[in-house]
């Protein structure tokens, strides 16, 4: 038997839910570490990105970390009055600011990844194999055209608008 786009939506509801408590489980994981050191979950994502791939433009820091412009900016100037970071201009474009690690930025981004082995270990429930596929297909889903399906499912289903 054919499968009816009422039983895609319910399956699409269902792997949704799934992702979410996926998702609730880790963030909690996260958010007690972060509360740990008094951090914020923002303010831990942009000292660890920043630790991992260097100082850059605040646009291309938000843009990575999937931030808007105004909240980058907020938490970049707290981790700056914290001493954890620094803004500078950026030389070939005045307009950007580039934000930089301070060594106590460096040492407490450094210091919390190492103690990440809960967090670490929940991920290693998947295999290898296991978190390149989930890789792949989280990737597929956030690219994915959802206004696309929307119109081939209405016009499956016989529905205007």
């Amino acid at each position: 038997m054919a499968e009816t786009q009422r039983d895609k939506r319910i399956r699409a509801l269902a792997l949704y839910a799934s992702l979410e408590r996926a998702l609730y489980s880790l963030d909690e994981l996260l958010d007690n570490q972060c509360a740990s050191y008094g951090l914020s979950r923002s303010q831990y994502r942009v000292l660890e990105h920043l630790f991992l791939y260097g100082a850059m433009a605040t646009g291309a820091l938000a843009g990575r970390i999937l931030f808007s412009e105004s909240t980058i900016s907020v938490v970049t100037r707290n981790l700056a009055k914290l001493g954890l970071l620094f803004r500078g201009d950026d030389e070939s474009d005045g307009r950007k600011a580039i934000v930089h690690l301070t060594d106590e930025g460096k040492n407490l981004a450094g210091e919390i990844l190492k103690r990440a082995k809960v967090l670490r270990a929940k991920m290693c429930v998947l295999g290898k194999h296991e978190q390149e596929h989930l890789d792949r297909l989280c990737r597929k889903l956030a690219q994915g055209d959802a206004v696309k399906f929307m119109m081939e499912i209405t016009l499956e289903d016989g529905v205007e608008g």
